[in-house]
């Protein structure tokens, strides 16, 4: 009833086998204790299921087969009776006790394993109420206890944090609050308005945890449904003192959905995730729950997400409202509080083989996890993460016991087929590494060699004497013979080369060679097309050969014309409206002199960007720094250069000048924006032609 998929480093959702498949549906009816009524929490404990009935204000104890075996809906406290009152949650902790979050009785109530009463908790606010928020009211909707016997609950509005009580019930403080993310409009809003604007507007608080599960090393895991808050930190894994440790590793952060460009589209507007709960499982996997679209996502102790599951729907594996999702071994229990249900999914072939290599490789068997991930692949050859594994397997090995350096180049292979960057660096590096000791004597001599060449050519003025032989051949006498020289193109070919060999001067004497370019005429329009062509040019090979680590588009999605536009337009608008603002601001710039200064301003980025690119194939991760240093010199070095050339071609100073420029900047904003509102426009005048001419055509018939 579902499509399973797997999403890659682009983000884009893939096609893969089904995880798990939905073997069995529960109703309370199927229990022999009546209808559930809006349950909201499923839990599995020491070999048995407890499920939270809400709207019933009571609490299934069932074997793993769901055979019931007692129903606590009411207690002995005192001495006298006492029921629950939409109770959310429970936890079972190492002594078997029961922790229920008593919602609306505003509480918290241990029972012991044979459900008799221990202790309540209320409002740990007393004593307190400057630390909590006004009109606070306790409304504990989940409760987890940790092997210390600390008490964490998850208080329903409020905004500060998980609220942290002793075994005993006293607070403790908060820990964990998730930090706001508001938008630099918000920003900018904030810096003008009023006092009285302020104090009407809406504070930005961060929201409050939906859920929360306890692994086996005592670190909580804990869900963000929603709001202003970052979308890496929607997953949480939290630390003994409130410090998130969750691990991001993966192509996209644990955060449910991520953006759908090819597979299931119809997704993509659908909002973020509204991650309802987490389960803490085993080898250090969890899984999150998404009531906005009923999945399933599942990821390992590094957050790479390994399979989803799940849908929308009424039907068999399908889910109405989604409120908990529970571990029983291999299988996961999904309760529906819309159709008051219990859907039991059991893992396919398919999943158990990507447990058992996340198994074995975290207890060291590489060799073992690999033939498992081989396995996986032979099912879905789209899943990067077994392309990872197989690779980690070969990069350990080689490292082990491999003295070639071909060795790392198996290890390479596959962490490209599973688009890992860190792991194909790293790889690289070693291979490299092995290659340059291999080859040290060569690579040396080879330098020296070099060098002693190249001191010989300058001892010797070498240069000098070809270029005198050169003059003296019959070649170049034919060359620059009259008929020759008197010839249009030789003429434009020479002027031409000329005005480029110019660009050097200019890019390093902007001064003096702006101001030949206009009124000495050293630059010429041919010259400076030919540098926007080289521009032009330099983005497409960049975009095309950057070296693998660093080039992180889909090469698949190249189109060189929108490559090539996406550069010359923004030039020419530059132009334009560098023309239109200096004609009313007394600048003494033509079209001409703005587009040869502007053009030969870009020189840089040739000069820079190309030999960057060539050298960011043999240089790795942890050295990209350069490779940024040098684009970064590139791009600030152009940019440089069009502020001094507008300067000097309309014979400004500098802060007329940077006025001038931001003016620019702004100009092409605008009229990008007007561009596209035009475009738009007639993109909806043509659909409305089109439906009429329809509309005709259906009544005329």
């Amino acid at each position: 009833m579902y499509q399973s998929y797997y999403v890659d480093y682009y983000g884009t959702a893939v096609p893969a086998p089904h995880a798990y498949v939905p073997r069995r549906l529960v109703y309370g009816s199927d229990l022999g204790v009546g209808d559930l009524k809006s349950p909201q929490d499923v839990v599995v404990a020491d070999d048995a299921i407890y499920i939270v009935d809400t709207g019933n204000n009571r609490i299934i104890h069932t074997d793993l087969s769901f055979n019931v075996i007692r129903v606590i809906d009411s207690f002995e406290k005192d001495g006298q009776p006492d029921k629950f009152r939409n109770p959310y949650s429970v936890f079972v902790d190492s002594q078997g006790r029961l922790f229920i979050a008593d919602r609306d009785n505003q509480r918290i109530v241990c029972l012991d394993q044979d459900g008799r009463f221990v202790y309540e908790i209320t409002s740990p606010h007393e004593g307190y109420e400057t630390v909590f928020p006004a009109h606070f009211r306790f409304r504990p909707v989940k409760v987890v206890v940790d092997m210390l016997n600390r008490i964490f609950v998850i208080v329903e509005g409020l905004f500060e944090g998980i609220v942290e009580l002793t075994p005993e019930g006293r607070f403790r403080g908060f820990m964990g609050a998730p930090r706001v993310n508001p938008s630099w409009w918000d920003y900018f809003w904030s810096l003008i308005y009023s006092a009285e604007q302020r104090r009407r507007t809406r504070d930005f608080l961060p929201t409050e945890y939906s859920s929360m599960d306890l692994d086996s090393e005592g670190f909580i895991y804990t869900t963000i449904s929603g709001g202003e808050i970052i979308p890496e930190q929607r997953i949480r894994r939290l630390s003994p003192v409130g410090v998130d440790v969750l691990k991001r590793e993966g192509h996209t952060p644990p955060m449910g959905e991520v953006r759908i460009r090819d597979y299931l589209s119809e997704e993509a507007t659908s909002g973020p995730s509204m991650l309802v709960d987490i389960v803490a499982r085993e080898n250090g996997m969890y899984s999150v729950l998404c009531r906005r679209r009923g999945r399933v996502y599942t990821y390992n102790h590094s957050g790479q997400l390994l399979y989803v599951f799940g849908g929308i729907g009424q039907g068999v594996g399908l889910t109405q409202t989604a409120s908990a999702v529970a571990a029983a071994g291999n299988q996961l229990l999904v309760l529906d509080s819309g159709l008051n249900r219990i859907t039991v999914f059991d893992p396919t072939e398919y999943a158990l083989l990507i447990h058992a290599a996340t198994e074995a490789y975290e207890r060291g068997d590489y060799d073992g996890a690999a033939e498992l991930w081989e396995q996986v692949l032979s099912r879905n050859a789209n899943n990067e993460m077994a392309y990872i594994g197989i690779g980690k397997n070969h990069l350990q090995q080689a490292i082990t016991t491999g003295t070639d350096p071909k060795d790392y180049l198996d290890a390479m292979h596959y962490f490209r087929l599973g688009n890992d960057r860190k792991g194909y660096s790293d790889a690289f590096y070693r291979y490299r590494r092995a290659v340059v000791g291999e080859r040290f004597s060569l690579i040396m001599n080879t330098l020296i060699a070099a060098a002693i060449l190249i001191y010989l050519g300058c001892r010797f003025q070498v240069r000098g004497r070809l270029r005198s032989r050169w003059h003296k051949t019959r070649l170049y006498a034919a060359v620059s013979s009259e008929p020759v020289q008197n010839n249009h193109i030789y003429k434009f070919i020479t002027g031409t080369c000329g005005s480029l060999r110019y660009a050097t001067h200019v890019m390093f004497h902007p001064f003096d060679g702006f101001w030949d370019l206009k009124h000495e005429r050293r630059g010429s329009a041919a010259a400076a097309t030919a540098i926007l062509g080289g521009v032009v040019l330099t983005y497409v090979f960049m975009r095309q050969y950057l070296g693998y680590v660093f080039n992180t588009k889909q090469p698949e999605t190249l189109n060189i014309f929108i490559e090539m536009a996406s550069v010359a337009i923004p030039f020419l608008i530059w132009c334009a409206v560098n023309w239109s603002l200096t004609t009313l601001m007394d600048g003494k710039g033509t079209m001409r002199d703005i587009y040869i200064a502007s053009a030969y301003a870009l020189t840089p980025i040739i000069i820079l960007y190309v030999p960057a690119t060539i050298i960011s194939n043999w240089i790795t991760l942890d050295e990209g720094s350069l490779l940024y240093l040098a684009l970064a010199i590139g791009a600030f070095w152009a940019g440089a250069l069009l502020v001094l050339g507008t300067m000097v071609t309309h014979e400004y100073e500098m802060t007329k000048t940077v006025l001038i420029v931001i003016a620019i900047v702004i100009g092409i904003a605008a009229v990008i924006f007007v561009s596209l509102l035009f475009f738009m426009v007639i993109d909806l005048l043509i659909q409305f032609v089109s439906e009429l001419y329809s509309e005709f055509a259906y009544r005329l018939q």
